[in-house]
């Protein structure tokens, strides 16, 4: 089977991506919880802006569900 070029680097930068999480967690003395509601408040800000895009192209301003 042959990988897609950019399989392993992804990976690579997943499991960096991971150690760096779990150095920030433990030096801010989070909870699982608390860290997990961290990267799922910041996972939401990013979509709702993608979602804006996607829905609006060029008009970061306009809200995701207004017309």
């Amino acid at each position: 089977m042959k990988l897609h070029p950019r399989t392993l680097p992804v990976q690579r930068a997943a499991n960096e991506l991971e150690l760096l999480l779990i150095r920030f967690q433990e030096e801010h003395e989070l909870t699982d919880v608390e860290m997990l509601r961290a990267l799922l408040e910041t996972s939401q800000r990013i979509t709702k802006y993608m979602l804006r895009e996607e829905r609006h192209p060029g008009e970061p301003d306009h809200k995701a569900d207004e017309a």
